[in-house]
């Protein structure tokens, strides 16, 4: 009898989602190859044909996760009406106000920890925040804003700074809101 034939973007796709799982309750310390397996019910040699290594696994976690939150984030922002709730409306994606938010940040954040320490996984994390980076200069300048590229890294840094005590389960979303909403309003009047 032969074996079923394997679908292997399912398997991979289904690996990833367990290794999201555990980096978001349990961060990366716990995201091992043998966890991952045992959560996923697959051999460890499973889960290294797919991913040769833990960094491997994480690159990969976050280049999913940062693909959703790049097309939520581009469909949030073709939503809006004006520069300022295109602005907006990335930057609440990239705030932790639910669960999904809250996981991806979290494996973000994971990511960039590891990034410290590995010159390859730097490199796209400084790529990928360069990007954002742009992103924001370019709508800001689009918008009438006086000096784009100082805004726009103010903009990351507010947003970075919102997002923690909210990760730390301290803060209130309504008044990370507001005060985001409070920022955009002096920015662009």
């Amino acid at each position: 009898m032969t074996p079923a034939p394997v679908d292997h973007d399912e398997r991979r796709a289904r690996l990833t989602e367990v290794l999201l799982s555990v980096v978001a309750e349990s961060g990366l310390e716990a995201a091992s190859i043998r966890t991952i397996a045992d959560r996923a019910g697959v051999s460890i040699g499973t889960v290294q044909h797919y991913f040769k290594s833990k960094d491997e696994m994480l690159r990969h976690a976050y280049q999913v996760v940062s693909d959703d939150i790049g097309r939520r984030a581009d469909e949030r922002a073709n939503a809006a009406g004006s520069w300022k709730g295109a602005v907006r409306e990335i930057l609440l994606e990239l705030l932790p106000l639910d669960a999904r938010r809250t996981a991806a940040l979290r494996v973000s954040i994971a990511f960039a920890h590891r990034a410290m320490f590995s010159p390859e996984l730097g490199a796209k994390l400084r790529a990928d925040l360069n990007e954002l980076e742009e992103i924001f200069t370019t709508m800001l300048r689009e918008a009438g804003v006086a000096d784009p590229e100082r805004e726009a890294m103010t903009l990351l840094a507010l947003n970075s700074g919102l997002a923690e005590p909210l990760l730390f389960g301290e803060g209130d979303p309504q008044r990370v809101v507001e005060a985001l909403d409070a920022h955009l309003d002096r920015l662009f009047s």
